[in-house]
């Protein structure tokens, strides 16, 4: 990174200012640069950022919906008199035997 240039700044808080947070200062500017030489490139990362985003939420959606159906069948499910006698529930949970 090169130097500051102050000849442009007229007020001499600003050049304190901008001499403590330098860095700062630097990498603002270079920023600005970057995305005035580059703009095309910020869109496509700007733009693949939004669809991981979508795509991780179209994936929630799937894992969701596939809950959602295993847990409507299971609640569907009906036991027999014989199946639910031959539960254990302290040593199977909900297994049946």
């Amino acid at each position: 990174m090169g130097d500051l240039d102050f000849k442009d700044v007229k007020h001499p808080n600003m050049i304190t200012y901008i001499s403590k947070n330098e860095e700062l200062v630097k990498l603002t500017l270079m920023q600005a640069d970057l995305e005035f030489e580059y703009p095309m490139k910020l869109e496509k990362m700007i733009v693949k950022s939004d669809i991981l985003k979508l795509a991780n939420k179209e994936e929630e959606k799937l894992v969701f919906d596939e809950q959602a159906e295993i847990l409507s069948r299971e609640a569907k499910k009906t036991m027999t008199y014989e199946e639910y006698f031959q539960m254990d529930p302290l040593k199977d949970g909900h297994k049946i035997k």
